[in-house]
This record gives C-alpha cells, sequence and structure tokens, in this order.
C-alpha cells in the first residue's frame, strides 16, 4: 500500500525506510520497500508508477512508466516523452539518466537535463542509495515528477540489482506552487522543511 500525503496532508518520512519522523506540507506518495528485482536482459522490468504493476514484459503491465534492464549496462526507457534526469556534469556521451546524490528532483532543474533515457551513469556500486529521478504522465493526463531509489551490488550488470523503492508528486508539475513541485527524497525532505520554517521565521 502506497503513502500518500496529498492535499494538505503532512509527509510522515518515519514510515519504513524513510527514518525519523518529518512533518512538511507537500503531496509526495512514496511506496512501501519492494526490492524488484531488474533482470539482466534486454526486456528487464517494467513498472506503473500509479499502481505498482510490475512484471518482464510490456504487455504484463497496461499503462507502464518506466522500463529498466540490459546486460551489458543498466538502461532506463519510458514511453513517448517521459523522460529522465541527467545532471549537467553528465555530459555527452554519457547520455542516460544521472545518479542524484543531492535527491532532489524538480522543474527548476536545466531543461538539458531531462532526455529520453539511455545507460545510467554515477551509479555507486554496493550501494542502496541510486537515485534516478524521472517525470512521467499519470493516467489523468497530468505530468508528474518522481525518483527510484535503486541497489547495485558489485556490477550494474549483477543479478543483485533491483528497484528498492520510489516516490513520486501526485501533484502536476504544472500547477503553480513552488515546492509543491519537489520531490525530496529521504534525507533532504527534513532539509527542505527546515529551510521553509527558516525562511518563515525570517520574514516575521
Amino acid at each position: 500500500m502506497f503513502h500518500n500525503t496529498s492535499g494538505l496532508s503532512v509527509i510522515f518520512a518515519g514510515v519504513g525506510l524513510f527514518g525519523a519522523s518529518t512533518i512538511c506540507h507537500a503531496a509526495i506518495v512514496y511506496s512501501p520497500v519492494i526490492n524488484l528485482a531488474i533482470p539482466v536482459n534486454a526486456p528487464g522490468l517494467y513498472l506503473n508508477i500509479e499502481t505498482g504493476a510490475s512484471g518482464t514484459s510490456a504487455a504484463a503491465v497496461p499503462g507502464w512508466d518506466i522500463n529498466v534492464g540490459g546486460t551489458s549496462s543498466l538502461n532506463f526507457t519510458s514511453p513517448g516523452g517521459y523522460n529522465f534526469v541527467r545532471l549537467n556534469s553528465a555530459l555527452p556521451p554519457t547520455v542516460g539518466p544521472s545518479n542524484l546524490p543531492e535527491n532532489i528532483i524538480g522543474p527548476f532543474m536545466p531543461t538539458a537535463s531531462w532526455i529520453a533515457g539511455g545507460a545510467a551513469n554515477g551509479l555507486m556500486l554496493n550501494s542502496t542509495a541510486n537515485y534516478i529521478g524521472f517525470r512521467f504522465v499519470a493516467s489523468g493526463g497530468s505530468t508528474h515528477l518522481g525518483y527510484l531509489v535503486l541497489s547495485i551490488g558489485s556490477s550494474v550488470t549483477g543479478a543483485d540489482r533491483k528497484i528498492v523503492s520510489y516516490a513520486y508528486n501526485s501533484e502536476s508539475i504544472t500547477t503553480p506552487g513552488g515546492n509543491s513541485m519537489l520531490v525530496p527524497a529521504p534525507g533532504a525532505l527534513a532539509l527542505l522543511c527546515q529551510a521553509g520554517f527558516l525562511s518563515k521565521r525570517r520574514r516575521r
């Protein structure tokens, strides 16, 4: 079951993977810890972000949003127009999505950072803290931001690579609202809330 903090409710980051409790206005939907294995083959794993459905073929996952797999690298693809995040420091020919160390995905990122997909770069081996940012079109037709949390073993092509969990903002990125468009990942959430609290205090 998803943990939804939509509307005027608050984020409780103390659920499962996400550490100590933090309260902050947002509309983030966190998946549970799913630990989906990413097959070492070209079909890979297909995932529907809204429903949580997954499978090893597009036909098995209606409305899929993300496909990740590959044998010689870890490749990310998506249906037409749904994109992943690449940091500006990841220049061509490294055109795939980047591991995002700052763990925040938002529309403030340069337009050039949103790309169609490809082999991921900057992934940390033997780590459960790899973040891939994406945007996707929900069933209602609106575009949203999110991120995947990846676990990588001793090789990106090893059988122990997994999608640990994911999260997305249930508010459309076309909706005005500043921080409501951001998707903070674990660890960054508390900093965002603290920054917002401090800025409010300074304005008084």
